[in-house]
């Protein structure tokens, strides 16, 4: 995963700014995502130099807010700047971020009616009005429900969990889990959850009928002990559940998420001083995101995702955890592999369920990472990696060889004392 990062120094600085007021979500956020879940391909985002002067305070606009008013501050010449670039391409902005610290204000625009995204970020691009333009991008989660016939918590098995356990269960690992909502009422999930916010709408009870976002959670740090149902990874880990993806259908785990809504949860997972970014989803290559991703682990955050067939996000990054589930096969030796495979975690309503996918072998090697964290607060990503995938297991089965990180072996390995039984 030790790649060539996708955002030169400037652009890394240049799109930061961006997002760095995401705690809260700019007005106009749910227009925008209600639109772009019908055609993401209407809409851009476009950055322009914010001169000295205004201090730009709150984040949000609206098609009227150029002007200020609500808080919205920017200065003139950049107000100027962005009123000419909505006249000369007919754009029609949604939403706005002011950037403070970098004098520069980042806006989405939807495309205008008889023109193609394509043609309208090619001569915008062109404009030396404009410091970034780019497509607002789609990014999908990667996972899908299954039926209840594996045996329970196989997975934590193979992986040697229960002796982990002796050694370290996370206590006080800040998880950011980037995803759908997800159930923080479940009896699992209770005293886990430090904070939610929510980048896609304002339904509260659709965030706890999430699939998604709960079956990630419940891998990752579902209660141990506690007489109920099943035991997460990293069970005294602490969770922020940052909701940026909608489920596209009740019932069912398949959910999507975009540029917008994820910069912001990426944003507010720094402002939060999450230890671990969990990004249980892919999508093509971002300039934004990819700023933001190293921003974030710039501040020490170490970041885990799944890995691409190609280039992706979060997948292509420098320095991400890329992982892939046990019985994939072509993947990169330093791929980190879990066993993802009828996994019994959490769904909505107090129930469980099985799942399988790499978002589910994401969200295991998190609670391994925060295993490791517990025990050495100051790991980086590099040095998780060589310990994760020093302690990997290969397995004979009936459809080949597998492999999965074994947890206990890894943490005898930082520690020094092996408590492991096999």
């Amino acid at each position: 995963m030790y790649r060539n990062h996708l955002a030169t120094a400037f652009t890394l600085l240049l799109l930061a700014g961006c997002a760095a007021t995401a705690g809260r979500r700019p007005a106009g956020s749910e227009a925008l995502t209600l639109a772009s879940r019908a055609d993401p391909s209407g809409f851009i985002v476009v950055a322009v130099s914010n001169d000295p002067g205004a201090p730009a305070i709150h984040p949000g606009s609206t098609a009227r807010g150029y002007g200020g008013g609500d808080g919205y501050a920017v200065s003139d010449g950049a107000r100027r700047a962005m009123r000419a670039l909505q006249s000369d391409y007919r754009l029609r902005p949604v939403a706005a971020w002011p950037i403070g610290l970098l004098h520069l204000q980042c806006a989405v625009f939807a495309v205008p009616a008889g023109a193609t995204r394509a043609e309208v970020l090619a001569r915008l691009q062109g404009d030396a009005r404009v410091a970034l333009a780019e497509p607002l991008r789609d990014y999908n989660v990667r996972t899908t429900s299954s039926d209840p016939y594996a045996a329970v918590q196989a997975g934590n098995e193979r992986m040697d969990i229960g002796q982990a356990h002796r050694m370290s269960r996370g206590r006080g690992v800040r998880i950011a889990l980037i995803d759908t909502g997800l159930a923080s009422e479940h009896p699992d999930l209770r005293g886990r959850v430090d904070a939610q916010r929510n980048f896609v709408d304002t339904d509260e009870r659709r965030f706890q009928q999430d699939r998604h976002g709960t079956a990630i959670a419940g891998v990752i740090a579902a209660n141990a002990d506690n007489g109920v149902g099943i035991a997460g990874i990293a069970p005294e880990a602490r969770l922020l559940a940052l909701k940026a993806c909608w489920q596209l259908q009740d019932g069912r785990d398949e959910a999507r998420c975009n540029s917008f809504t994820l910069a912001q949860a990426l944003a507010s997972a720094v402002e939060l001083k999450a230890r671990i970014i969990n990004l249980s989803l892919t999508g093509p290559p971002d300039p934004l995101l990819a700023a933001l991703a190293e921003q974030a682990m710039r501040a020490g955050i170490i970041i885990v995702g799944p890995e691409g067939d190609g280039p992706s996000f979060p997948g292509s990054l420098h320095n991400v955890l890329g992982v892939a589930r046990s019985e994939d096969q072509a993947v990169g030796a330093d791929v980190l592999q879990a066993p993802g495979r009828e996994v019994l975690t959490l769904a909505p309503g107090g129930r469980y369920d099985f799942s399988s996918g790499s978002s589910i072998a994401t969200g295991e090697i998190t609670g391994v990472t925060a295993l490791l964290l517990a025990r050495e607060s100051g790991l980086d990503a590099r040095r998780v990696h060589a310990l994760l995938s020093g302690a990997t297991d290969t397995i004979t089965t009936a459809a080949g060889p597998t492999r999965a990180v074994n947890a206990c072996r890894a943490l005898a390995a930082l520690t020094g004392k092996n408590d492991c039984g096999k």
